[in-house]
């Protein structure tokens, strides 16, 4: 990475440190993971980019605005277990703007590039995307822009947003076998204030799931349901469904036979 992008993560994280406080999570990295999540502090808030080598399965996170800083969906990548199917898996995990750090231009070509060159060396391998924020739509994009031969694809969008302009129809990418849809709503908490500024899918009625999680109630920690812990979105039971779209996912992996060797 370039001198003048590494400064300014490292001042965005000063300016941010300073006035709301960096997140103080505690890391928590899943065993079994490869490659295994860097947990330094200044790595955590770079590219995890995505293993150009034989698999067949690349499990993809994607993180909204302001995750370089905040770090609040690379704590979710780190804890997440490794997918119980068979076969090699790698996993990496991005910004939603591949890290350029910018305000004005959304683009994807960082992830593009990398899953597209993923298939090239394994095609047919299957895809598995969690997207958080600005993350959600990212993935969706980064699916509209695949090139290689690939296997099944599901993904988990997590209180997905995205610009005005390119917010709706808040569509289904061709190709996704199976789709869950986490939103917050409605929000009661500050932090979600960015979220309302920008354009909240909510309910998406192309997703194979939508799980709607209430900000008057409160997880299993005794926190408000909120934009900003996607980890409570991801991981906790849903009242009604009664499975967490974690649990979701792990079984469309397990129905769709994910996994299976490709090579």
């Amino acid at each position: 990475m370039k001198a003048k992008n590494k400064f300014r993560i490292f001042l965005a994280g000063a300016v941010l440190t300073a006035s709301v406080g960096c997140s103080q999570q505690q890391q928590v990295v899943a065993p079994g993971v490869y490659p295994e999540p860097d947990t330094g502090f200044f790595a955590r808030r770079l590219q995890a980019r995505l293993p150009q080598e034989q698999a067949d399965v690349a499990f993809i996170f994607i993180g909204g605005f302001a995750e370089q800083v905040l770090t609040h969906f690379r704590s979710v990548y780190e804890s997440t277990p490794v997918l119980p199917v068979p076969g090699k898996q790698v996993r990496a995990c991005y910004a939603w703007d591949g890290g350029r750090g910018c305000l004005l231009i959304h683009s994807t070509r960082l992830i593009r590039n990398d899953v597209n060159n993923f298939l090239k060396l394994n095609p047919g391998a299957d895809l598995v995307f969690v997207g958080h924020s600005y993350g959600g739509s990212a993935v969706m994009d980064v699916i509209r822009q695949i090139k290689g031969e690939h296997g099944n694809i599901v993904v988990v969008t997590l209180d997905a947003v995205s610009r005005r302009d390119r917010s709706l129809p808040r569509s289904r990418a061709e190709g996704v076998d199976y789709w869950v849809n986490v939103y917050c709503s409605p929000y009661r908490h500050p932090k979600d204030l960015a979220a309302m500024i920008g354009g909240q899918w909510q309910e998406c009625p192309q997703a194979d799931e939508n799980l709607c999680f209430s900000g008057v109630n409160r997880d299993p920690k005794g926190r408000r349901y909120q934009h900003a812990r996607p980890d409570s979105l991801f991981e906790n039971q849903h009242p009604t469904r009664g499975m967490s779209a974690y649990q979701l996912m792990v079984d469309a992996c397990v129905r769709l036979k994910i996994g299976k060797e490709t090579q």
